[in-house]
């Protein structure tokens, strides 16, 4: 933990596109939610404003985050809200150190100055980091919050030769792309956006197909994606058949971690099993690329089994990440902040979603 004395050096600063842009990928905990055209986007969809930080203990960036605020009108209060962050994380044994000074810089800047509710989830790491930044996050006085819900996920090690994580899989899931990699598929694949612009049209065939909805769906990343520069932009996987796509695949590849996001097939697609051999090839974009999990992207057994046992078969480790926390500002604005918050879910309305 830091000293009393080094924690006074610790000071927030507002950063542009291009400080961040050559700051994040410096973190292995570098993620999608952390990307700074998809915390503008999600800040612009609840009427939020996207504040782009970094931490400095000296002249040194110790830590970073997207901080979107929304304030209650009228009242001196709102929430701050940090998703999959602060990142702090470089592997080189002071992760835990840069944590708690991120947490107070943030804390002081946004509760004790500015009043506001502070809520934070954080990225997903390895199971011990996990466990430290629970602790930091308590250390500094921050309690769990009851929304969101902790996102659990499916996390596969591809720290690994890749035959030896196919052995990994279950016996049925390496059936079944063994029976695609048979079939007259082939894959595009890049970060190109009329990749994404494809996908698109396959999502929404799926979306009339199914009858469901998701909070951020292709559209949404669709936006993003366009937004984005080369290096962070979405990987997107085509899987065709006779020269007709009839499956996709979207990933997030930055830090040490790639993100399965959204997945879309036709008919034909499902009768060929591409989503298997599309899986796979993002496992394999992933190794070569030096990543070291792969985060399926979240699960939920009760209302999507049949997702929850795709992902099951895949051979990853069942994980929860930290949090989320909160730290609420003095006297009644922390409880003002919650009644807005509750207010604004009830003018939005309920959402039919399911889990990727």
């Amino acid at each position: 933990m830091i000293s009393r004395n080094r924690m006074t050096e610790v000071r927030i600063r507002h950063v542009d596109r291009e400080q961040w842009s050559r700051a994040a990928p410096l973190f292995r905990d570098y993620n999608y939610r952390q990307l700074w055209a998809f915390g503008e986007a999600c800040a612009r969809r609840v009427g939020a404003v996207s504040e782009h930080v970094a931490v400095l203990r000296g002249d040194e960036i110790i830590g970073l985050a997207d901080v979107r605020v929304r304030r209650v009108p009228l009242l001196g209060t709102g929430i701050a809200y940090v998703t999959g962050g602060p990142l702090v994380r470089t592997d080189d044994g002071h992760e835990a150190e840069r944590l708690e000074g991120s947490l107070r810089a943030l804390a002081a800047e946004y509760v004790g100055r500015r009043s506001l509710l502070l809520r934070i989830a954080p990225a997903l790491g390895p199971a011990q980091w996990n466990a430290q930044q629970d602790a930091v996050f308590r250390t500094c006085g921050f309690q769990a919050a009851s929304t969101p819900a902790p996102y659990r996920t499916m996390v596969v090690d591809i720290d690994r030769p890749l035959d030896v994580i196919r052995k990994g899989l279950a016996q049925k899931w390496r059936n079944c792309l063994n029976r695609s990699e048979r079939e007259k598929l082939t894959i595009r694949s890049g970060q190109a956006v009329d990749l994404f612009d494809e996908f698109e049209r396959l999502y929404d065939e799926l979306i009339r197909r199914k009858q469901f909805d998701v909070d951020l769906d292709a559209v949404f990343y669709g936006r993003v994606q366009r937004e984005l520069t080369d290096g962070d932009r979405f990987h997107v996987s085509l899987a065709d058949l006779e020269g007709c796509a009839v499956a996709g695949h979207v990933s997030s590849m930055l830090g040490d971690t790639c993100v399965y996001l959204l997945g879309a097939s036709t008919e034909d697609g499902l009768r060929t099993k591409a989503a298997y051999l599309l899986q796979w090839h993002a496992i394999e974009t992933a190794v070569r690329q030096g990543k070291r999990w792969y985060d399926l992207g979240g699960i939920d057994q009760e209302t999507n089994p049949g997702v929850y046992h795709f992902k099951q078969g895949m051979g990853g480790a069942d994980i929860a990440a930290p949090g989320p926390f909160e730290l609420r500002p003095d006297g009644m604005k922390g409880s003002v902040a919650l009644a807005g918050e509750r207010v604004y879910r009830l003018i939005r309305g309920p959402r039919r979603t399911r889990t990727r």
